[in-house]
């Protein structure tokens, strides 16, 4: 582990090293009912003071991973797998089917008519959108801040359902509604201050930013989503025969 990187910024050395240890749980590199390498070695891998190690151990019994016993070493107790439930999906399609049944809780920040943001990458403007932004969460976590502008003709349509459910399966159930062009991007980048604030996260933390765009056989679009997922929340399974 280079030290040089562990020190880049001003968080403690022991939450650092406790951080890169529940993740070597969570993922099963350090396994339930194994021991933990020795203070020594660890102390050596992150080119650390001893008491930094046992600190960043401390934590992580705090949490229920693990079990230090005096003479015996620290193990790895029993554990929830993380909880990754959005799987970012390649057709629209399995998106909704994503979605579908989905029941989160919603906050809403905005909702208001307005223009869609400029510029985008492809597809022509509707002459006016429909605003909704909102949070959602699960459990009482928040693990999304969602933008949604939509077609204010096909808002009116379904105001009611838009405000209180998620948007793709309502749109996609409406027999007049033609999605010719469907297409979602995503870049991985930092947490910024709004976004630490809205979805308690430490700024710096990784998260997801997807943008999700349909246009109608005219090319107008329709729909455009950009979305901020909580880096945890989110897991990228592909076919690569597909």
């Amino acid at each position: 582990m280079n030290q040089q990187k562990l020190r880049r910024d001003r968080t403690p050395l022991y939450l650092k090293i406790a951080e890169v240890m529940r993740q070597r749980i969570l993922r099963g590199t350090w396994k339930t009912g194994e021991l933990l390498p020795t203070i020594d070695i660890l102390m050596k891998e992150f080119q650390v003071a001893r008491i930094t190690v046992r600190e960043a151990v401390k934590i992580l019994e705090a949490e229920g991973l693990l079990d230090p016993r005096r003479g015996r070493g620290t193990l790895v107790l029993p554990h929830a797998s993380p909880t990754r439930p959005l799987n970012v999906v390649t057709s629209l399609s399995a998106l909704v089917d994503l979605y579908r049944g989905d029941l989160p809780d919603l906050v809403s920040l905005d909702d208001s008519e307005t223009k869609l943001p400029l510029p985008v990458a492809f597809g022509t403007p509707a002459l006016r959108y429909h605003m909704l932004r909102r949070i959602h969460s699960r459990g009482g976590e928040s693990y999304c801040v969602i933008t949604l502008y939509i077609a204010k003709e096909i808002f009116d349509r379904h105001e009611s359902a838009l405000r209180t459910k998620l948007a793709l399966p309502v749109l996609f159930d409406d027999p007049d509604m033609h999605i010719a062009i469907a297409r979602q991007s995503l870049i991985v980048s930092k947490c910024d201050m709004e976004t630490s604030t809205l979805l308690d996260l430490p700024v710096g933390e990784p998260m997801a930013e997807v943008r999700r765009i349909m246009c109608d056989k005219d090319g107008m679009i329709i729909y455009l989503a950009d979305v901020i997922y909580r880096g945890d929340y989110v897991q990228l399974d592909m076919d690569l025969l597909a």
